[in-house]
């Protein structure tokens, strides 16, 4: 009888054990993960304002029929972070911003009296390294066999790295020395060391994914090809805003 009594425990117990396995799970998807994230994935989409502070933009803006606003377009990026401390994560991170505008000069015209039209597009690719620090704690352990996600949770980081860019004009120009009309691209491409700072805020959506907004400052100037000679270092700083999301793994 007694042995009999063991078994119906031990069997009780196993019944138990394997009803909770499924309640675990979901519970492991939905409220708390086993262990804190130690990689943190993001995508984010956006738009990429550009200071445009430098002379050739200067001189494009007064020659052709294009503001400084201009050279401002969408951006997307992507992200990998791995987490070193408690609050703090290196962060990996690339992006990609374009504008492109079609133009005319604004009191010039050719021999038919027709406009004389080009087209400007400026890329900007940055790759940086940053950390990224939380301002409050991302979640809470639970002993050590959980850990719940905090709902929203602010952050500050900063970082820099290399950014390839490129500024192109391809169209119809004229030669102030005789006033004569041709066609022509003009175009530089290279990398350049850059910089910047950002803030952002991850609002939890489920366990594992966070919706995230931020705002980035980012300030680099790169050299100009011979197409180009004659003016200073190409302005690459400028302010973006983004959201996305992240995955918490």
């Amino acid at each position: 009888m007694r042995k009999l009594s063991v078994s119906r425990v031990t069997l009780a117990a196993l019944l138990a054990l394997v009803a909770a396995a499924p309640a675990q799970a979901q519970m492991a998807g939905n409220g708390f993960l086993f262990h804190r994230p130690y990689v943190r994935l993001g995508l984010r989409g956006g738009y990429a304002f550009a200071r445009a502070g430098s002379d050739l933009f200067d001189f494009t803006t007064e020659q052709l029929t294009l503001n400084k606003k201009d050279f401002s377009g969408l951006s997307v990026g992507g992200s990998v972070s791995f987490a070193v401390a408690e609050r703090l994560d290196l962060m990996l991170d690339a992006g990609y911003s374009r504008a492109a505008k079609g133009s005319e000069f604004r009191d010039l015209y050719d021999n038919n009296e027709l406009p004389i039209e080009q087209r400007t597009t400026f890329e900007r690719v940055p790759f940086t390294v940053n950390l990224k620090y939380y301002l409050t704690s991302p979640g809470q352990s639970i002993g050590t066999a959980a850990w719940i996600p905090a709902k929203i949770t602010p952050w500050v980081g900063a970082g820099g790295g290399l950014m390839r860019y490129r500024f192109v004009q391809d169209g119809d120009f004229v030669d102030f020395a005789n006033s004569n009309v041709f066609s022509q691209t003009f175009q530089t491409d290279d990398y350049a060391t850059v910089f910047q700072g950002l803030a952002g805020v991850d609002y939890s959506l489920t366990t594992q994914l966070a919706l995230t907004t931020e705002a980035r400052m980012l300030y680099g100037k790169g050299r100009l090809d011979t197409d180009f000679g004659g003016f200073d270092k190409l302005d690459l700083s400028g302010v973006s805003a983004s959201v996305g999301v992240s995955f918490r793994f």
